[in-house]
């Protein structure tokens, strides 16, 4: 993947319960336009507030971001930050930031947090927005199937027996 840095301060978020291909694709996609990233991760209140259930708590999330993060040979060099959201727009609402990386699925946010930003006086974020990708049986890939054991991390049904 080459550089295409385009952007300062990049922010993506998410719950990051089991990082699957669609995380993957959040992800690479900040690395790949920001010269800064930062990666909000639901705290345990506000995954509550959202009504998610989740198998592991935030600083168990946060570990596994960072693991992926060291061994993701393009993200290595980068400089990045790991923060905890207890709230839908964290460090969207920054104005060091200058872009927003979401799925098609949360794109709402960050029109929604677009629209904070201009009634506060500051710019609107551009937004890169990522699609959805699907398993194989034509269903949105998410933490709650994979922890159902419905499909894998790269959306491949689970075969029983």
């Amino acid at each position: 993947m080459s550089s295409k840095i385009i952007f300062n301060q990049v922010v993506v978020g998410g719950t990051f319960d089991f990082i699957h291909v669609g995380h993957l694709n959040l992800l690479n996609t900040a690395f790949l336009i920001g010269k800064r990233i930062i990666i909000g991760v639901s705290s345990d209140y506000l995954v509550k507030e959202m009504g998610k259930i989740v198998e592991h708590n935030f600083n168990q999330r946060k570990r596994n971001l960072i693991a992926l993060i060291k061994k993701t040979k393009r993200y290595k060099s980068r400089d990045f930050k790991i923060i905890q959201l207890n709230d839908r727009f964290g460090p969207a609402l920054d104005p060091q930031t200058d872009a927003i990386v979401v799925s098609e699925e949360t794109e709402i946010v960050a029109e929604e947090c677009n629209k904070i930003r201009l009634a506060i006086g500051l710019k609107a974020l551009s937004k890169v927005v990522v699609p959805i990708i699907y398993s194989e049986d034509g269903e949105r890939i998410s933490s709650t199937r994979i922890r159902n054991r419905e499909i894998d991390s790269r959306g491949k049904l689970y075969v029983e027996g």
